[in-house]
């Protein structure tokens, strides 16, 4: 960071300092992966018919990596529209190949970003599924039973387009895209192209300023012991 000057807490931030903020920054998003991924398991062990709850903590998830991308990648924060922010996100790391869950289960996703898009609307603004076409519902079931449940559904409805998605495949891929999106992150920072390094420290440094006012902790509580 030799050759990277950025102004700090009133002064110019030293290796040292940086090494401290992307550490906390690095551990705070992977505590939100972990979270989220620990939610959404906890669900599935209380009650599968919660299954619209868990896309929603995949979607919130998703929401709040897309968002940690734009800013660490570009340096500057909210400089897209929510809708790009979110899709290019999901191109990235998602509905790509390189994304394992997704290469070996695309046929039990069928999606596109569009789609994603209009499907997290749906579930976090309205708990439902998306009200136009290509219309959207979830099959838990194997791959040939899923064909025939949606050959079945479009040949029943009067000729509306319906995407059949197991919802399980569609938590995986996104899960998987925080991984992928954290392997980038690495290469960027290890990488020897100066002007994608400076955005990285811009953008680790901004992460920690939103977090130090927007982000949670945890304060354990109890009965106070009496000697």
């Amino acid at each position: 960071m030799s050759r990277i000057h950025i102004e700090f807490e009133g002064k110019q931030l030293t290796q040292s300092r940086f090494d401290e903020i992307e550490k906390f920054v690095l551990e705070y998003f992977h505590g939100i992966w972990s979270d989220i991924r620990e939610s959404i398991y906890t669900l599935r062990e209380k009650d599968k018919k919660l299954i619209k709850s868990e896309v929603c903590l995949a979607f919130i998830g998703a929401d709040s990596l897309s968002r940690f991308r734009e800013i660490v990648t570009t340096g500057e924060k909210d400089e897209k529209k929510n809708e790009d922010r979110f899709r290019e996100w999901v191109d990235s790391y998602v509905l790509n190949d390189k994304n394992e869950a997704y290469r070996l289960n695309k046929k039990e996703i069928g999606l596109n970003s569009s789609d994603f898009w209009r499907l997290r609307n749906s579930l976090l603004h309205f708990y439902g599924l998306p009200a136009s076409e290509p219309y959207i519902g979830f099959a838990t079931m194997d791959e040939v039973s899923r064909r025939e449940f949606k050959d079945h559904v479009n040949k029943n409805k009067n000729g509306k387009s319906y995407r059949i998605v197991n919802p399980y495949r569609l938590i995986e891929v996104i899960l998987q895209g925080f991984l992928m999106q954290t392997e980038v992150l690495m290469e960027m920072i290890k990488g020897t192209n100066d002007m994608e390094k400076e955005m990285y420290v811009r953008g680790i440094v901004m992460c920690y300023e939103i977090i130090q006012t927007e982000g949670t902790v945890h304060i354990p509580y109890g009965p106070q012991k009496t000697a």
